[in-house]
Formats: structure tokens, sequence, C-alpha cells
């Protein structure tokens, strides 16, 4: 499945539903698996901050996370002394902002797959079928579609 919004495609493709499910039960920085470097971090939100800041701002669910964000981040920002302690604010405000995204996105595709009821263990399962099927598809091209 494509979706038109390049930064939510990218969240669909880099996420597996085990890494969802995980991230829907926590959200802890460490289950954001594909943005723990500030380098990926800053690349996503270069790559797409317009896509990103539309989708808060349409997310009824995120909307008022978004805005307590700003909000918190604007008075932060007034309390500076220097620039470089605006810059440092602006990196973990940039970070925040993604992961918000990431976790709304990841919410909406735990939605729309069935994985919010299902169990750690039945997401698993599932995953290690279509690895398992993605592996064996693999093999028959390298093996030339022998069977």
């Amino acid at each position: 499945m494509t979706h038109h919004n390049p930064a939510v495609q990218e969240i669909m493709d880099k996420y597996t539903p085990v890494q969802v499910k995980r991230l829907l039960h926590s959200h802890d920085e460490k289950d954001f698996v594909h943005h723990q470097s500030y380098k990926d971090t800053m690349q996503f939100y270069a790559d797409h901050d317009m896509y990103i800041h539309h989708w808060l701002l349409d997310d009824e669910f995120a909307y008022d996370f978004y805005a307590n964000l700003q909000h918190a981040y604007n008075q932060a920002q007034a309390k500076c002394e220097d620039e470089e302690e605006r810059f440092e604010l602006q990196k973990l405000y940039i970070k925040d902002v993604v992961y918000l995204f990431i976790a709304t996105v990841v919410y909406d595709l735990a939605a729309s797959h069935d994985l919010i009821d299902k169990t750690y263990k039945e997401v698993e399962d599932a995953q290690l079928a279509m690895d398992l099927e993605f592996r064996k598809k693999q093999l028959q091209v390298i093996d030339g579609g022998k069977s």
C-alpha cells in the first residue's frame, strides 16, 4: 500500500509490525529504532517537515499534544540565554515533533492492520510468517525458480 504523504510512507516502510506493536505500548526513545541518532532524526525532519506539521495539525488526537509541545518550546526558547542553548532546545523540539508524528502514524498503521487488539506474540508470529514467505521467494529467485 502506498500513502500520499511521503513521511507516512517512510514510516510504513521502515517499521515492522513488531516494532509498531512495541511503540503502541511504550513511547520510550529506544523504541523509535529507525530514528535514534540526531542525524537520522534531522534528516527525516528536513525531508518531510511540511508533511509532518500538516499531519499533526490535522490529526484530532495528536493536535493537543502538538500544540502543547509548540507552546512549551516557545516558552523555553524565551528563557534561552544564547544561540547555543537555543540550538540545543531546537534539536530536542524537532526530535519530539518527529517522535509524536511517528507515534500517530504507528497508531493509525496498527489500527488499519488490526494490531491493536492482537497480543505481542500474535504479531510476532505473523511477522515471522511474512519473513519466512519473503525468504522463500528470495531463495526461489536465487535458485532460478526451482521447486
